[in-house]
């Protein structure tokens, strides 16, 4: 049961970091409009890459070590105040970085210095802990709080089209408060260690090779916001945001299983069975193309009406936008199941490192090339061009580890009958039905319906076998 019970955390969880901003948006797009958006986006753009020099790929790298020795107590102890110690000195170094770049941010550094406590939230973030000893559940009920707050004070502080910085403010400082408050939770989990008996540099160079693939990963995830700001406006990106979040929201709910277990698959391959490996990796993967296909063609259908509702007037590009990426809720899927869930534990250091600079450079390229052409549609190609190359590569880096077909091809084809077929049910619905939340709501519980339906009567192994993959124990 542990299994399912982590994955409906970590799914709460990664949804809740989006859909918070997903119910504000309708509200914050009328508010603050295109042009307030897009400042927001862009500024959130340029710290982020603050923000994952004071990361450091600690992150990944830290609950990857607790995983390793969760069963040692006073290891485990150890293994968290050297990785701690070791995140405090870099947002302190990312900070003072910052002070440095704010002469140059011109009008935006007010907002620049708003943004900054979500940097200084890095240094309060224990999370990579709590996905290291697979307890999810303090960090998603404490967030859940935090996050509702967030929405709370948005709609009761954010009023007019000038209040672009009180929104930042909130959205940062919600970040702050919720790592911090995650912080109580440790007393009962972390021994004292003496400060002579920690080596904190043995963890420096590890985490620095896991950082340089979360570059990479930063510049095709939001370079392109900053490469459209500078190449475009920043109602662009305002657009290209705004389409992003939603794409994102759907590729959330499919990833959230990878995360769930990557300290599984640590554990599995620190124990060397290989062959458990490889049958988590195939069943999870059933369950990913089983939701990520009806996602990313439902998505296409229902953009049409569901934009203007959502967003409101003068964002009729973000509907083009999103039929365009929707996509890569695929793609993007893959990539991060290959990543994390077998990358990362089989410490695939060298092929992890190399699928990111594969990226970032691609997604450079195109988007230089094709902004040029297509204005913010060339954002999204861009977007699809570099992570088909990405999977790609890893699908090639792992061929000879894992049995290609039988993991990530196993009834593809059930599911894409059944995704066409939900497709059908759902344009035919779209096409007769009024532009309102009542239809698009009837044409999801619809699409939903006859793609269960088609699943079960195709007698599809992840439908008759969910209950059984999420409730063995290893």
């Amino acid at each position: 049961m542990k299994v399912i019970k982590n994955y409906i955390y970590n799914m709460s969880y990664q949804v809740l970091l989006i859909i918070v901003p997903l119910v504000t948006m309708p509200y914050i797009s009328r508010v603050l409009g295109p042009h307030g958006l897009g400042v927001y986006a862009y500024t959130n753009s340029i710290i982020s890459y603050f923000v994952l020099l004071a990361n450091l790929g600690i992150d990944a790298y830290g609950s990857r070590q607790i995983a390793y020795v969760r069963e040692d107590s006073e290891k485990r102890s150890q293994v968290f105040w050297e990785i701690t110690i070791l995140k405090i000195f870099t947002t302190t170094v990312s900070c003072l970085l910052l002070l440095l770049y704010l002469p140059f941010a011109g009008d935006l550094r007010t907002l620049m210095l708003a943004q900054a406590l979500s940097l200084v939230a890095v240094m309060f973030d224990m999370s990579w802990y709590f996905v290291g000893i697979e307890d999810f559940q303090k960090s998603v009920t404490r967030n859940v709080l935090i996050k509702l707050a967030s929405l709370v004070l948005i709609f009761i502080f954010v009023k007019h089209a000038t209040d672009t910085l009180i929104y930042v403010i909130i959205t940062s400082g919600s970040s702050l408060a919720g790592n911090a408050a995650l912080i109580p939770f440790l007393k009962k989990e972390i021994q004292e260690i003496p400060f002579s008996h920690l080596n904190v540099k043995k963890h420096f160079l590890p985490a620095l090779l896991l950082f340089i693939p979360q570059i990479g990963m930063q510049l095709y995830l939001v370079a392109n916001k900053t490469i459209l700001g500078l190449m475009d406006t920043v109602t662009a990106v305002g657009f290209f945001s705004s389409a992003d979040s939603i794409v994102r929201l759907g590729m959330t709910v499919v990833s959230a299983i990878s995360t769930a277990l990557s300290p599984r698959i640590s554990h599995l391959i620190a124990e060397k069975k290989n062959s458990s490996v490889e049958r988590y990796m195939k069943e999870a993967f059933e369950i990913i193309n089983g939701i990520a296909i009806p996602l990313a063609l439902g998505l296409m259908i229902v953009a049409t009406k569901f934009v203007p509702i959502f967003f409101g007037p003068g964002y009729g590009a973000v509907a083009k936008l999103i039929v365009i990426e929707s996509p890569a809720i695929i793609v993007i899927s893959w990539s991060v199941a290959i990543t994390s869930q077998y990358l990362i534990p089989a410490d695939m250091t060298h092929e992890y490192i190399w699928s990111t600079v594969i990226g970032a450079l691609s997604n450079i390229a195109f988007n230089y090339l094709l902004i040029l052409k297509f204005g913010v549609y060339g954002t999204v190609y861009a977007t699809l061009l570099s992570e088909g190359l990405v999977v790609s590569y890893l699908i090639f880096c792992i061929r000879k580890r894992l049995h290609i077909r039988k993991v990530f091809f196993f009834e593809f084809y059930k599911f894409i009958l059944a995704g066409f077929a939900m497709t059908a049910v759902v344009y035919y619905l779209d096409l007769r039905l009024p532009a309102t939340i009542f239809a698009i709501v009837i044409e999801i519980l619809a699409g939903m319906l006859s793609y269960g339906l088609l699943l079960w009567l195709l007698r599809t192994n992840v439908v008759i076998n969910i209950r059984s993959f999420f409730q063995e124990e290893i």
